[in-house]
């Protein structure tokens, strides 16, 4: 026996004990991410912070476990609070999100969700204080939509930073991009309502092109209440807190808001909401009314719509249900 093959053979007696001793540190590394699991959805963020540790430190390329560590470390900070400990969280949310990235190998549904809930909140958290940067924030957002060129909320993640570092033509651009490939989702319309009714151009909000926004998507689903009840939302917010508005001005929007929100109600007799903000409305109408008893004929409308609104919660509870629960990490396998 040569001396190269007695070096060898030990060596090929030891894989088997090599691979068992890996398999068995994997196994228990996955126990431990479990029981984080259980601490994370009860939000006890500290104990699952210890499991999930335990498992990195007995498999480190588990990036499921380096999510959920950095997600519990952001948990626990606190913006604006002064302190190492709180600043501590953040520094390893960070590192932590980073690591999730570079050992995902984003080959399942799950772990293509974690690589992209990384890439959004690292640029969330780049869009902030402490660490507020533009490049860094715009570098993973963008990253997110690549990953998910046709996720309507990774778009959102980018217009919304575009939004928050006031390049406001880059945002209106991807918003119209977003709701014009996604006609059929409220969401993709009520965003881009919601950014022109926003005060970023010179201080005066795009309110008109906003309405128009709602008002297409209403068109796109009719027998949908809830286009027209956004509409009212618009025209009610409008009315009530724009000061610069004149009293025939805000009567014109009551009325426009008015009338969308009965289109709702024709579609669902029993819509809570839609009561709500009739009843709002006429209150908005009775602040501007030519006299006090055309304001009190108001009034008594608003009331008595309020009234309604009441009974149908009453019914509604009466009626049992309950909220949905909160998304939860993922098991693993």
């Amino acid at each position: 026996m040569t001396r190269r093959f007695r070096l060898i053979v030990p060596l090929v007696l030891a894989l088997p004990a090599l691979l068992a001793g890996a398999g068995c540190a994997r196994i228990k590394a996955r126990a431990a991410y479990k029981d984080g699991n259980k601490l994370y959805k009860t939000e006890n963020f500290k104990k699952a912070i210890e499991e999930y540790e335990r498992a990195l430190a007995l498999d480190p390329e588990m990036p499921d476990a380096q999510f959920y560590l950095a997600n519990s470390h952001q948990a626990l900070y606190r913006p604006g609070k002064e302190g190492a400990e709180n600043k501590a969280h953040l520094d390893q949310a960070i590192e932590h999100y980073k690591k999730s990235l570079e050992v995902n190998p984003a080959d399942s549904k799950n772990l293509k969700a974690i690589k992209r809930n990384a890439l959004g909140f690292l640029s969330s958290i780049y869009g902030d204080e402490p660490y507020k940067n533009y490049d860094e924030a715009l570098r993973y957002a963008k990253e997110l939509v690549t990953d998910a060129p046709d996720d309507v909320k990774a778009q959102f993640t980018l217009a919304s930073l575009y939004e928050k570092f006031n390049q406001v033509d880059e945002a209106e651009k991807l918003y119209k991009k977003v709701a014009d490939e996604h006609l059929q989702d409220p969401k993709a319309c009520g965003a881009l309502a919601g950014f022109y009714n926003k005060p970023l151009w010179d201080n005066r909000s795009k309110f008109d092109s906003a309405v128009q926004v709602l008002d297409r998507c209403a068109a796109l689903n009719p027998n949908d209440e809830t286009g027209y009840y956004k509409i009212a939302t618009f025209y009610w917010d409008k009315a009530y807190r724009d000061p610069s508005l004149s009293a025939q001005q805000k009567e014109q929007y009551a009325d426009k808001g008015i009338e969308a929100v009965d289109k709702a109600l024709q579609i669902k007799p029993d819509y809570i909401e839609a009561f709500i903000y009739k009843n709002l409305l006429f209150r908005v109408k009775a602040s501007v009314a030519p006299n006090s008893r055309v304001a009190q004929q108001y009034l008594d409308q608003a009331n008595s719509l309020r009234d309604r609104a009441t009974e149908l919660r009453k019914a509604a509870i009466a009626a049992g249900g309950g909220p949905a629960g909160a998304p939860s990490p993922a098991s693993g396998s």
